[in-house]
């Protein structure tokens, strides 16, 4: 018999194991945009098959909604469990088709078809992910729901750390190969494998005795659980704007400030070491979070992340560095904590148990393909029309206006409903 210390690890590590591959692809994919583009979208100019490689990236982010529509009702109808085991081997499915897709010049117009197909597949799967892990693990954690869940913040922190060190090793084959494989093929291909890993682990996840007792509740009216999907979509707008900064940062550093790629995956690199040191401050965020329910340091988090992002780009474009580049990042990292630590569970909080798979799955699949899909090819595209390489803060400062908009009501619609 396993203690239940040994169990909640378990249910922890299997949960977030999916969120973990989620991010370990879209770094991979970010990191190794430029190859990509090489390879699938062959045009006449590197800004050109940017737009094209990162738009690929954010179209597959459409199909979120609808993966989220079907497998989130079929978690809350007969469980999250089974449901994580489906949506974790078609993302293995989709990532392993890149690491062995034919390029542009073997097959032709078929290799941006297969990667278009390919990511429109995994974003079916993560459409589900997210929600329905998340909620999984809220309702093993009764009384201790954000912490719980702040795991999933922590999973993408160490997939961000694995996706940045593979491509820091195969870097400088990039447009070269590897014992005659591309290198982004090798990080496409150990993301598989880890697919499997996570689907070993979540061959052994139950759901919780509370998902059960709950399934004859009153379900929320259809009006509240709309408005409370908007709520989340929106909650979620500077976090997902912000992450997918990150993956655009070695692109960036490399056609905006002429810097080696290997010199701004460094920084990356550094950054998610420093992020992962930082866990045990972020648990304590969300204990308390837990405790009080109060999202007041999550407003001003917000502030701080829109008042610094015009500055921040404009010391990066005047003084265009490694170091700049990791000091600013750390300093984001640590203006965005009190904001990411509570804020998985906070969004699962917002919906009753009835509805939890299918509504936070929905909110965040939304806010995931508006603001975070779509984020580097915005990057690409401001800076490309305005010819100013600081104006992606821009996009941040709007974003943390809709999140510091959102939060509000969250917090407010939280205060009216009784906990589910």
């Amino acid at each position: 018999m396993q203690s239940p210390k040994l169990q909640r690890i378990k249910m922890i590590a299997a949960a977030s194991a999916g969120n973990a591959l989620e991010f370990y692809d879209f770094f991979v994919y970010g990191f190794f945009a430029l190859s990509l583009g090489k390879t699938y979208f062959p045009v006449q100019s590197q800004a050109s098959e940017l737009l094209l490689t990162f738009g690929t990236f954010g179209v597959s982010f459409f199909a979120r909604p609808i993966g989220a529509a079907v497998l989130g009702a079929y978690a809350d109808s007969k469980g999250r469990s089974a449901c994580m085991i489906l949506s974790i081997a078609l993302m293995t499915i989709a990532v392993f088709t890149i690491s062995v897709l034919p390029g542009y010049e073997r097959i032709g117009a078929l290799a941006p078809m297969g990667i278009f197909l390919a990511r429109l597949l995994q974003g079916f799967a993560l459409g589900g992910e997210f929600g329905i892990s998340t909620a999984l693990m809220l309702e093993h954690s009764r009384g201790a729901e954000t912490e719980a869940a702040t795991w999933q913040g922590v999973s993408q922190n160490l997939a961000g750390l694995c996706a940045a060190g593979i491509a820091w090793v195969l870097v400088p084959g990039q447009g070269e190969t590897i014992f005659g494989v591309q290198p982004f093929r090798i990080a496409f291909a150990a993301g598989a494998v880890g697919g499997l890993v996570a689907l070993l682990l979540r061959r052994r996840i139950n759901d919780a005795p509370i998902f059960f007792e709950q399934k004859q509740a009153r379900r929320q009216k259809p009006s509240a659980v709309l408005t409370n999907i908007v709520i989340t979509a929106g909650m979620v707008a500077i976090g997902t704007a912000q992450t997918y900064l990150i993956l655009y940062l070695p692109t960036y550093g490399k056609t905006q400030l002429a810097l080696q790629m290997k010199e701004t995956l460094s920084a990356v690199c550094l950054l998610y070491v420093i992020l992962l040191l930082l866990t045990p401050l972020r648990l304590v965020i969300a204990r308390r979070f837990d405790e009080s329910r109060n999202s007041r340091y999550m407003l001003y988090s917000c502030l701080a992340m829109a008042a610094v992002a015009y500055p921040a780009f404009y010391i990066l474009d005047a003084w265009p560095s490694d170091k700049t580049l990791f000091l600013l990042s750390i300093m984001f990292a640590l203006l965005s904590l009190p904001y990411n630590a509570p804020l998985n569970g906070f969004m699962g909080l917002v919906f009753s148990m009835r509805e939890r798979g299918v509504g936070l799955s929905m909110g965040y699949a939304l806010g995931i393909a508006i603001f975070g899909g779509a984020a580097p090819f915005i990057f690409t595209g401001l800076i490309s029309l305005t010819g100013n390489p600081r104006s992606p803060a821009l996009y941040l400062i709007i974003t943390s206006t809709i999140t510091l908009l959102a939060l509000s009501a969250a917090g407010w619609r939280l205060r009216q409903r009784e906990p589910s």
